[in-house]
């Protein structure tokens, strides 16, 4: 009898510690986690511009010739305009998840607001509870 109920007992604690591992969530916050064809052709945009920026360094030091570094240049920058049209493309469409996310993305551009140790006058980021540099509460 005891080893019915220590087996029970066990079998519900790990069905309910494993439950969240194994089921699928379909509720609005996972859905708006998941990656949008938006945000992958802005990680595109980005690469390609970091792509173009070493392009750029390797021919100041001389490690490209000319001619190789026009071709390449050119050639990215092919890809970084078709990229970037297809971006307006979705932007100017109605898809509110699009307009949603590039609303988004331009306040997590904007500099963060500071704020001051009233201890040591340190510049905190707005939010922080203590001092980075002192640790006074703020």
């Amino acid at each position: 009898m005891i080893y019915l109920l220590s087996g029970l007992l066990t079998g519900g604690v790990l069905t309910a510690v494993c439950w969240p591992l194994f089921a699928t969530e379909n509720s609005l916050e996972a859905t708006i986690l998941e990656e949008t064809e938006w945000d992958l052709l802005q990680r595109r945009k980005e690469v390609m511009l970091g792509n173009i920026q070493d392009l750029d360094f390797e021919h100041k030091c001389g490690k490209l010739s000319d001619e190789d570094y026009r071709a390449l240049r050119e050639e990215m920058a092919g890809e970084v305009g078709v990229v970037l049209d297809q971006i307006d493309q979705l932007e100017t469409s109605q898809d509110l998840d699009v307009l949603i996310r590039r609303a988004v993305s331009v306040r997590k551009q904007k500099p963060s607001e500071s704020a001051a140790c009233p201890k040591c006058n340190h510049s905190n980021v707005r939010g922080n509870k203590f001092c980075a540099e002192c640790g006074a509460k703020l």
